[in-house]
This record gives C-alpha cells, structure tokens and sequence, in this order.
C-alpha cells in the first residue's frame, strides 16, 4: 500500500505567500545595499580624493635676504663633502586660487665642507659633539666662558708648592721643568708639585701682542699670589679638521710656545725652546736653523727634537721689530696630514721665563696652496689657528705682532 502527502489549498497559499515576501524583502536589500555603497564611494572618490586644485605660486628668495652673521666666512677651494649651502635659500610656496602652474627645477650649488666658516654656522655636526653654535669666545690668554668650541687652559706658578710655599728656582731649572714635561708625554703630574690657579680659561686661538707678563695671572685671576715670572699656561682639546691637506704652524713667543698635535710636538719657537730645554735666542742658533752656519751639535740636537729639519723656514715681517733679529721672524714647524671630519688631539704650552713683557703668536700654512696671500716681502699672510669664530681684539693687534687673513678655517673643538 502507498501513502500520498500533499499540502491543503490554504498551506499552499500560505507557503507562496511567504515565499513572495522573503523575495521581496532580499530585493529591496540589496538595492538599498547598492545605494549605501554608491554613496560611500562617492564620498570617498570625489569628495575626499578629488579637492580644488589650488593656484601654486613660486618664490625664490635673494642672497641678500639670509640672515645676517657676524661670524667671518672661509672662501677654502677644496672638494670634500658637500653640506647645505648658506646662499641659497629654501622657496617659499603659497597657495591663491584655482588653476594650474608649472615650476621650473632648480640647480642648486652646495659649498664644500672645508668652508667652516660658513657651513658650521648651519649647523654642521661632525658626529663627535660639534653642533651649530661653536661661539665667538676666546683670544688673549682665555675668556671665562665656557661655552663654545675652546681649549681650555690650566695655569701653573713654578715659584711656589701646590701649597703655596716659595720656592727658589733659575732660568735653567725652569728650562729644564718645560723639557721634563714634554718629554713625560705632557703628563701635568710633573707639575703636580707647583702652584696650580683654581680658575681655567677658555681660548680659541693664540695672538697675544707684546704686554706685560703680569697679564696671565691676571687674567686667571691669581694676581695676588703669583708674580709675573716663571709660569706656564697649557691649552688642551680635542679638534675636527676641517678639510684634508697638509699644514704647519708658524709662530713665535717671548719667551716661549710649544704645540703638540695628535701625540706628537709640531713647533717650538722662542726665547726658550721646551722640546729643547735651552735658552735659544742669539743669532748663531738661530743662523744653524736656517742653514747659514754650521753647528753639527747643534743641530743634532735640533733634529733630535723630531720638530725641525734644517733649514728652518722663517718669516720675517715688517711689524715684527725686534724679533726678527732676536728669534729671526716667525719660524714654520713641521708638516703635519689629517683627515676630514677626523678628530685630534691637541696641547699648547706658553711660557714667561724671567718676567716683564710676554708675547705670543700662532698661526697656520697650508702646504701646497697656491692662491695664499703674500706681502711684499714674499712673506704669506696665514690665518690663524683657531678653534671658533673669535678674532684678536683690536687692542691686541696692535704693535709689535704678525699680519693675519682674518678668513681661515675653523678647527671645532669637541669633548
């Protein structure tokens, strides 16, 4: 026997009512469905994607309307990094009405890295400490500030204890106190026995013109204690050099000034020399330096150093009076090479002997240079060596004193 189900009438309207409604409603669904997306994208596309295009107008501003500095710039000729470029300024884009521009590209020239005394102002940083505000501090024996690119300065009395008891000592043992500690490697614990002021200095560069000797103590503000004879001021830091080349110092100082860069001494030219540990200002010595007499010992001795070969280079200019028949001019050091953006460390030793006036100078060749200044002796006009933007005092660059370019490169200190 078979069994037959079939819907009644009123479930079969019933069922296809409610299949009409569920079709109906899936529709309109997905038409509001279609709706709501049509919308999103319109939003989206158009609105947000698609705002008025605004007018672009271009300005290029003048040379002449870069900040002003005080600061003295390096006209250096080098190929070396290139850093951003203080004569060219940023343009200036601004927005007006609706419509379509076209700008042309711009070529802009970037200075070389050499140019420190341009491209340090931007801001320039070495990696090593050397930020955008090397300062403007320094000069004579040292400023009391602190900030900026400086050597500092340390002062010693060799006529007194660290205690401040007197001691006797001569020209010699001073003479041999200075070669004791260049030859320790410039360790200050062979003078830990003297005299040391509490204050230090802060000194961007050598030139101190002929006065008196009492000045140093003065101006590290011990005076009171110490009189103007038998001390020694050093100067330590640590320097970028600003381009790669060759160079030497040239100077001199009444009655002495010594350097050493990177570990080892690079000039001694004075009354006394301290590499030396002697007296050297008479013109036999001095005539062994430059070749003009002969003195084997002598100029053993010199050579010994590691400074100098003879003939010694020597400048003499006209401002220098007696020191050109005294020290013979201003001698020229040993050569010295570095880096780029390398750092190296660096010490100056100057001293006054007997007392009464002190002078002295620092300067810096480059080797090779073949557009440098000369006056018209044939003497170059060297820049100094400096480690910021300072320049002598006008009071400073008076009388007995070298000639100077006042543009050079600048040699940033770091910690």
């Amino acid at each position: 026997m078979s069994l037959h189900i079939s819907m009644t009438e009123d479930a079969d309207k019933a069922y296809r009512s409610q299949k009409t409604r569920n079709f109906l409603a899936a529709l309109f669904t997905a038409l509001l469905a279609t709706v709501l997306f049509g919308l999103l994208l319109y939003a989206v596309v158009i609105v947000i994607a698609e705002p008025d295009k605004p007018e672009v107008v271009a300005y290029v501003t003048s040379n002449e309307d870069g900040p002003p500095t005080d600061s003295p710039v390096t006209p250096e000729r080098v190929t070396t990094r290139p850093v951003a470029s203080v004569q060219n300024h940023a343009s200036i884009i601004t927005s007006n009405s609706v419509s379509d521009v076209a700008i042309a590209s711009v070529d802009i020239d970037t200075p070389d890295i050499s140019d420190l005394g341009q491209s340090l102002e931007l801001g320039v940083d070495f990696g090593a400490g050397v930020g955008d505000d090397l300062g403007a501090e320094g000069g004579g024996f040292g400023s009391d500030s602190p900030g900026g690119s400086s050597l500092v300065g340390t002062f010693y009395d060799l006529k007194q204890t660290s205690s401040g008891q007197p001691l006797k000592i001569t020209d010699g043992e001073h003479y041999a106190i200075m070669k004791k500690f260049v030859d320790s490697g410039w360790k200050e614990s062979t003078l830990s026995r003297y005299f040391k002021a509490p204050k230090k200095l802060y000194n961007s560069h050598i030139f101190i013109s002929h006065r008196s000797a009492n000045e140093a103590p003065k101006a590290y503000g011990c005076e009171d204690k110490v009189k103007p004879s038998h001390w020694i001021a050093i100067y330590r830091g640590k320097v970028v050099a600003p381009k790669s080349g060759t160079f030497r110092f040239v100077g001199m100082a009444d009655d002495t000034i010594t350097v050493r860069f990177n570990g080892k001494e690079v000039f001694d030219h004075g009354y006394s020399y301290a590499s030396l540990g002697l007296y050297m200002a008479n013109g036999k010595n001095f005539k062994v330096m430059d070749g003009t007499t002969k003195n084997d010992v002598l100029k053993r001795q010199i050579q010994r150093s590691g400074i100098y070969k003879i003939p010694v280079t020597f400048y003499k200019y006209k401002t220098m009076g007696h020191y050109n028949t005294r020290l013979n001019g201003m001698a020229a050091g040993a050569e010295f090479t570095v880096t780029a953006n390398e750092v190296y460390p660096i010490e100056i030793l100057i001293s006054e002997v007997p007392g009464g006036g002190f002078s002295a100078f620092l300067l810096l060749e480059e080797i090779g240079t073949k557009d440098m200044k000369k006056d018209k002796e044939g003497n170059p006009i060297l820049p100094l060596f400096r480690t910021n933007y300072a320049l002598p005092d006008p009071a400073s660059n008076k009388g007995i004193r070298p000639p100077f370019d006042p543009i050079g490169i600048v040699w940033p200190c770091v910690k």
